[in-house]
């Protein structure tokens, strides 16, 4: 094949760049990745068009400007590429006019070099002679070349360790990056080696054109430029959560900002040289849950310092052999949360107490709604319940007896030494009732000087009994009265279920009888249900 006959190769090869360039140019509100891709594919695209205009058209003027041309497109393309492999390996980093001052000083150099007429042999010889193919390459082209290599050698070998660093669809986008960026520089590198007096054809393009292609395909098919790995500096140290790394030790190996402000916390002035000291040395022993959470529950929470509360979880990390390299731990401080939490069971508590006080003083309430104040006996009210839950039906096989309990000539007591020595006597005698009383006994004010006891399961001889122990009992107290001691007697009525009664009404006015009986009688006694037996004592 003739040398002007490679011209379409070299125009394809810049078509080829055009596309990838506009492909990536388009994805640079994604990633800067995408911008500095764009701008290598833009560098190649001058190269190897220049070069496809220098084999398609044998003119002066082309031949001139052929060597700027050239090595303009020659020093964007590897100024693009250690931008690009700079961005991949550090997403967060920012090209700044510093840098690009730099990286433009040699290129800027050398085109001025190839442009001026006194110094363009300096670069390429021969150029505006005769052929192209038929120039030798000058010192500072050289010199240039020694230049670019060091540049792309540097950036190829951060790709090489984002690589290793780096694993899934990351790796794979470094790869693609990695592999398509040493075509081209294998074919610079066969040009200038290949290059002898009798002159090559510039074979860079070509290489070039197969890196075209296989970015475009990698854009296409396996989405290059979609997803780009995140700089730790923009999720680790922004993070709120504290993320600490120690070693199976607990000797700290990687922390964020979160974690030294929580240290700082827990332990002011206990985070100066934090990398290679201990955790909880550093944070002190009441941070010691920082560095003790169990691999078998991964989670803790605990107060490590007065009002601070900590949500700490541990993920074990671990080589692909499978030995232990340390731990991962999240700290979060939930000190507000905790304290909500703590200040709701308090409310809680504060509440059952107020319940079971509330709860307390309704019954307090409900008792003495059945009570009568002066004696703090059951009232009638209490009275008709009990009678109405007992067993008084003929069918039933427990007996319930009933005393009516009458104090004799209490009004002339309250007549004679007024209502207070009376109130007195009624105390006295409820007293005398209540010690009386058995458990299931039920005693009761059935108003003024009136009383009634229940005796269930009590029978009549029995009820007649106690009936007496509490007639003598109260004939034996002895009142204080303005005027001495005061005695006063009772009478009491004794009625029994079923035979005096089947009903509360039944049986109580059949009691109430026997207490009219036993009054009429002398008083001072007890009677049963009139006409069943005759008065005991």
């Amino acid at each position: 094949m003739a040398l002007q006959t490679w011209w379409p190769v070299f125009a394809c090869a810049a078509l080829v760049a055009v596309l990838t360039a506009t492909l990536a140019w388009r994805r640079r509100a994604r990633t800067p990745a995408a911008t500095a891709l764009a701008a290598a594919m833009a560098g190649t695209a001058v190269w190897s068009t220049a070069d496809a205009v220098v084999y398609g058209i044998d003119a002066e003027v082309v031949r001139t400007v052929y060597p700027s041309v050239l090595m303009a497109g020659a020093g964007l393309v590897v100024a693009s590429v250690w931008v690009l492999t700079r961005v991949v390996s550090d997403p967060s980093w920012r090209l700044t006019r510093r840098t690009a001052a730099l990286l433009a000083v040699v290129p800027v150099l050398v085109v001025t070099t190839a442009t001026v007429p006194a110094t363009h042999e300096l670069v390429l010889d021969g150029a505006d002679s005769g052929p192209v193919v038929d120039v030798a390459f000058g010192p500072v082209f050289l010199a240039n070349a020694a230049y670019s290599y060091v540049v792309l050698g540097v950036a190829y070998a951060r790709l090489v360790r984002r690589w290793r660093a780096t694993a899934g669809i990351f790796r794979r986008q470094v790869r693609v990056l990695l592999l398509t960026s040493l075509l081209a520089t294998v074919g610079n590198v066969v040009t200038i080696a290949a290059q002898g007096e009798d002159g090559r054809i510039d074979v860079t393009p070509l290489f070039f054109l197969l890196t075209g292609l296989v970015d475009c395909w990698a854009i296409f098919r396996l989405g290059l430029l979609q997803v780009v790995p995140v700089a730790r500096d923009r999720v680790v140290d922004t993070l709120p959560d504290a993320v600490l790394v120690v070693d199976p030790e607990g000797r700290v190996l990687d922390l964020n900002p979160a974690a030294v402000r929580l240290l700082e916390r827990t332990r002011p002035g206990g985070s100066d040289g934090i990398l290679g000291r201990v955790l909880h040395e550093i944070a002190g022993p009441e941070a010691v849950a920082l560095g003790r959470v169990t691999d078998e529950d991964g989670h803790r929470v605990a107060e490590v310092a007065p009002g601070v509360w900590l949500d700490v979880r541990a993920s074990a990390i671990s080589d692909p052999r499978g030995r232990a390299l340390g731990r991962i731990v999240v700290v979060r401080d939930v000190s507000e949360e905790q304290g909500r939490r703590l200040a709701v069971e308090e409310l809680n508590r504060q509440l059952a107490e107020q319940v079971e006080e509330i709860e307390r003083l309704r019954a307090a309430l409900a008792e003495e709604a059945v009570r009568d104040p002066l004696t703090g006996l059951h009232n009638r009210r209490h009275l008709d319940r009990v009678l109405d839950r007992a067993p008084l039906a003929p069918l039933d096989p427990a007996p319930v007896s009933v005393l009516v309990v009458d104090v004799d000539h209490f009004k002339t007591v309250n007549d004679r030494f007024g209502h207070a020595t009376g109130d007195q006597v009624l105390q006295a005698i409820a007293g005398v009732l209540t010690g009386a009383a058995r458990a299931g006994d039920t005693v009761a004010r059935f108003g003024g000087e009136e009383f009634v006891v229940v005796l269930p399961g009590v029978g009549r001889h029995e009820a007649a009994e106690r009936a007496e122990l509490i007639r003598g009992r109260c004939a034996a107290l002895r009142h204080d009265g303005p005027d001495g001691a005061l005695g006063v007697t009772v009478s009491v009525g004794v009625a029994t279920a079923p035979d005096d009664g089947t009903g509360p009404a039944a049986l109580l006015s059949a009691a109430d009888r026997a207490v009219y009986a036993a009054k009429a009688a002398g008083r001072d006694r007890v009677v049963q249900s009139p006409g069943l037996a005759a008065p005991v004592g």
